[in-house]
């Protein structure tokens, strides 16, 4: 039992349509490594149970039905994790009744069933873009976690966040969400140079081997060049996960790595969308490792994103407050959240 409690962990961090999922992939076919699909309900259990200091057998079983309860989209699946049903009820019944709420987290990672063989498992791992906005309450929850921060160049991040109806196709506000992000990420690298790993999705998908190897040192694992071999795994994962999910948001996983969507922006964006771009996210892509196309754009572009920016900067401080409300209005809150995305893709992007 001490084993998994002393299992290291770590997260993968990063905006939706950054290469996270591929991170993920590609550190699951490790053969040390366990890193469950999308099912963000850490925070969540941490509200209800993240104080207890002693658990009882119905505190046990709470926690587990807690766990299974469904959540607000359609993909984050319980079926996904493939959990060992009958490994994860023998591990929760040998947890001291002292056990932390890490403990607990551990217990259920670990009983995911991955397509990837796992020859020894040392550590795991947890990949939930919803989370890239938490990572200073996740680093009190695992005071020993590590984080890889994943970034991907802000102008392809939109080209592909706008093909899907998640977040509204507005430029200047998903501009400002990288910039966010990306900023309070690279402060806390600044802060804690040995707990949080920046790496760019392009590295990943021009020098993987390399990259890997980085990675892989950062969590105390050997390199496993298995990883690349991800990719033939396709049919069990069409098995594990909806073929129509798959198909739909990650259709690259089915093939080796492939470079040809980097640099989309060039030929998808409009010359006004990329200045709009440029401007919002400002000295923050050269410190991410990104060059501007425009340094300077004219006021008038710059007054326009404003609207914008305070949106999304209200939208994440509405965001965190949210964590703290009771189950039931988070709930509401949380189905209240895409209000501007649905409203966007049904009564705009028909007109596209």
């Amino acid at each position: 039992m001490k084993e998994i409690q002393n299992l290291p962990f770590f997260f993968i961090i990063g905006r939706p349509r950054s290469g996270t999922t591929l991170l993920r992939t590609l550190l699951d076919a490790h053969s040390f490594v366990k890193v469950p699909p999308e099912y963000p309900v850490i925070l969540k259990l941490y509200n209800r149970f993240g104080k207890l200091k002693s658990w009882s057998a119905e505190d046990v079983e709470a926690f587990d039905a807690a766990f299974r309860q469904k959540l607000p989209s359609e993909y984050w699946k319980l079926e996904y994790l493939n959990i060992d049903e009958i490994r994860l009820k023998q591990l929760l019944g040998k947890l001291p009744t002292d056990a932390k709420f890490t403990d607990f987290i551990k217990v259920h990672y670990s009983c995911y069933q991955s397509v990837y063989p796992t020859t020894e498992l040392k550590i795991l791992g947890d990949k939930n873009p919803v989370f890239a906005t938490y990572v200073k309450r996740l680093m009190k929850i695992f005071p020993e976690a590590r984080f890889i921060f994943l970034t991907r160049d802000y102008r392809d991040n939109f080209v592909s966040v706008r093909r899907f109806s998640f977040e509204a196709p507005i430029v200047a506000l998903q501009a400002y969400r990288w910039k966010y992000v990306t900023r309070m990420m690279l402060g806390l690298k600044k802060q804690f140079p040995n707990r949080i790993l920046h790496i760019r999705h392009e590295d990943v998908i021009a020098s993987a081997p390399e990259t890997l190897s980085t990675v892989c040192d950062f969590l105390g694992i050997e390199m496993d060049m298995g990883m690349l071999d991800f990719y033939k795994k396709k049919d069990e994962v069409y098995n594990m996960i909806s073929s129509a999910h798959f198909d739909k948001f990650h259709s690259g996983l089915g093939q080796p790595i492939n470079p040809s969507r980097m640099g989309l922006w060039e030929e998808k964006l409009t010359d006004n969308e990329v200045k709009t771009a440029d401007a919002v996210v400002g000295i923050w892509a050269e410190r991410a490792g990104y060059k501007r196309k425009y340094t300077y754009c004219s006021a008038s572009i710059i007054l326009k994103t404003i609207p914008w920016q305070l949106y999304g900067y209200f939208l994440y401080q509405l965001m965190s407050f949210a964590e703290f409300l009771p189950p039931g209005l988070r709930k509401h809150f949380a189905r209240f959240l895409p209000m501007l995305a649905r409203i966007w893709h049904r009564y705009f992007k028909k007109d596209k």
